[in-house]
Formats: C-alpha cells, sequence, structure tokens
C-alpha cells in the first residue's frame, strides 16, 4: 500500500512540473517576465484559479478555447497573441495591456 501511494505521488509530481514547464515558460519568453515581477510570482496562477494551479480563470480558459480551435497541446506565441486583445477577466483592461503592466490577466 505505501509502494502505491509513493508511486502515485511520484507520478503527480512528475505530471505537475511537465505542465509548469509547458504553460508558464512559453508565457514567460513570450512577454519577458521578469524573475520576481508580479507575474512570475503568480506561476501557474496566471491561467489558474490559484499560484499552485486548480481551476482555469478567464484568460486560462481563453488560452485553453483557442488552443481547441487551433487543435494545439501547445501553448505557442500565435495563440498567446490571439487572446491579446481579450479582457478575460472583465475589468475593462486587454490581456496584453494587463500584462505590460506586470499585472495578472486572469485576476481582477
Amino acid at each position: 500500500m505505501k509502494r502505491l501511494i509513493g508511486i502515485c505521488s511520484t507520478l503527480a509530481i512528475v505530471s505537475m512540473a511537465i505542465s509548469f514547464g509547458m504553460f508558464t515558460k512559453p508565457f514567460a519568453a513570450q512577454y519577458k517576465v521578469a524573475k520576481g515581477s508580479n507575474l512570475d510570482k503568480a506561476a501557474c496562477g496566471v491561467c489558474h484559479t490559484t499560484a499552485k494551479g486548480g481551476k482555469l480563470n478567464g484568460y486560462g480558459s481563453d488560452l485553453a478555447a483557442t488552443m481547441k480551435a487551433k487543435s494545439s497541446k501547445k501553448l505557442t506565441p500565435e495563440i498567446m497573441a490571439m487572446v491579446e486583445s481579450k479582457d478575460s477577466d472583465g475589468d475593462g483592461v486587454k490581456n496584453i495591456d494587463e500584462i505590460k503592466k506586470d499585472n495578472n490577466p486572469g485576476a481582477k
């Protein structure tokens, strides 16, 4: 039983590490996110409701819908550009403007 729990825990950690790199790295590279900035600290919270992941926020949902429409499993510069003009969190500010100001486009 302990062995099964250990295996499941390891798989969960590996899965989280893989998805962290698949989405946070392209976002950071595209928008030149500085270490220690608000967006860097938000980590998974740029697209999810918490910094550790969980349910997608508005920005994450917009990215996911665009990825689905493009039949892509990768977060590409093209996909990110397609949601820049949206206001994913409904606060009256476009995603790209929030990103430029080091504000999370998925959090009000």
